[in-house]
């Protein structure tokens, strides 16, 4: 299995390629769209989904682009409906120029999570992380998690956002505590780093925020 990060958008924000024996799926497309489609046609990859870990503007910047040009289905919770009709709104605010265009339809991973690996052709645990939003998920592929906000070590503000709740933060960083430590994490932004040394980062972290 290779993984390309794509970094774009407004503020850096990780996309993720992931890919194998010519077939792809994308994460968290924020921005760079064009960038992103010059990838999956130079490595000749046909990409059979888009997974998001959450709706906030800034990591579906690029998603409609890149349905129109692929036909790929676009998968995120139900649970961020809300959030992605805030995107334009959350992204005025934040001063960012470019208006986000939100897909007319997406699939429901509260709904279709299961249904994953036949789907997509990947070995995909969905986890629901609420917390940084309502139905923010995380996705295991193999070895790595993609943890979109769920888990930054380096910040913590990352519930202070519209959709954002500490509690909820914090029981999700307890489960995916529960996971093995030596897992690649790749954050929706920033490196890439061990999750257990992550997860100790926030832990050790001198705030008085529960999130991160």
């Amino acid at each position: 299995m290779q993984v390309r990060r794509l970094p774009g958008g407004p503020w850096g924000q990780n996309a993720f390629v992931i890919s194998r024996a010519g077939a792809a799926l994308l994460i968290d497309p924020g921005g760079g769209a064009d960038d992103i489609l010059a990838h999956l046609r130079s490595s000749g990859l046909r990409l059979r989904g888009i997974l998001n870990t959450h709706g906030h503007f800034d990591h579906v910047g690029a998603v409609d682009a890149v349905v129109i040009a692929t036909l790929a289905p676009f998968f995120i919770s139900g649970k961020e409906a809300q959030i992605l009709k805030s995107a334009n709104l959350l992204r005025f605010i934040f001063r960012s120029p470019d208006r986000v265009v939100i897909p007319e339809k997406f699939l429901d991973l509260d709904v279709e999570k299961d249904n994953l690996r036949s789907e997509l052709g990947f070995d995909i645990r969905a986890i629901p992380t609420p917390g940084h939003t309502p139905g923010g998920y995380c996705f295991l592929i193999e070895d790595r998690l993609f943890g979109g906000d769920t888990v930054l070590p380096h910040t913590d503000r990352n519930t202070k956002l519209p959709g954002g709740d500490a509690s909820a933060t914090a029981a999700s960083l307890a489960m995916l505590g529960a996971l093995p430590p030596d897992l690649t994490l790749h954050p929706g932004h920033g490196r890439d780093m061990r999750l257990g040394d992550a997860l100790r980062l926030i832990r050790d972290r001198p705030t008085t925020s529960v999130g991160a």
